[in-house]
């Protein structure tokens, strides 16, 4: 059975379709694109960890802003697509590139493509237990082959938006949003490489670091073949 927290992202995710996306809606509903993507996506808050959900007093107050019967949020959304197969979770496909190479122009507010389904037992062995915290984002660019190529899936943990230690993250800067290797030296130096070896690294001083923003750590990856 799907937690009233699961449901209310449903909901909300089908509001964001009828209106013409997350921009749309919040004009209706007046509320931020931000916070709207948040309650969708279940970003993690930043001082409890925990998922972000809309309270029920919110689910009722957008009802009445949208001429809902009320309790509408909180009745479970009745498709084929709604509740996964047995064996199987969803996770949300975003309408993000992250360029593995230069840097890629994203909406501030990415709107949720899809909802995918995966293998739980994948899931658990492949990104780990807190699994509301994962996104998938698209590949873009050759810089990163052979980890992965453009085009593929990338699964991203937006709970680690620090560098951790050394992997693959996705981060912002001013040429836009990027996916690299990202290494630490003892110097304090940080070092972003592209697996492919016909790009060259970039090394950032310690007081240079802070112009980079970590939006996640990519753990997992999905090749999509082109035949």
């Amino acid at each position: 059975m799907k937690t009233i927290e699961e449901t209310y992202r449903e909901r909300l995710l089908m509001l964001s379709k009828e209106y013409g996306g997350q921009t749309e809606l919040s004009k209706r509903i007046d509320k931020s694109p931000a916070q709207i993507s948040q309650w969708i996506n279940g970003s993690a808050d930043s001082k409890t960890g925990k998922a972000r959900s809309m309270k029920s007093d919110t689910a009722r107050e957008i009802e009445a802003s949208l001429n809902l019967p009320r309790g509408w949020f909180d009745q479970p959304v009745e498709s084929e697509h709604a509740t996964p197969q047995e064996g199987y979770i969803q996770l949300t496909l975003l309408d993000v590139k992250a360029a593995a190479g230069n840097g890629f122009d994203n909406s501030d507010y990415p709107e949720s493509v899809q909802l995918i389904e995966v293998s739980e037992k994948w899931a658990r062995n492949k990104l780990g237990h807190n699994l509301k915290s994962i996104s998938v984002i698209t590949a873009s660019g050759d810089s990163m082959q052979p980890t992965f190529n453009c085009g593929d899936w990338l699964f991203v943990d937006k709970a680690t938006n620090f560098y951790e230690d050394e992997g693959i993250y996705v981060f912002t800067s001013l040429a836009g949003l990027k996916v690299k290797r990202l290494q630490k030296l003892v110097s304090g130096e940080l070092v972003i490489i592209s697996d492919n070896q016909k790009y060259n690294s970039e090394t950032l001083k310690s007081n240079e670091i802070n112009s980079i923003k970590i939006c996640g750590k990519v753990v997992a990856t999905l090749r999509i073949e082109h035949i």
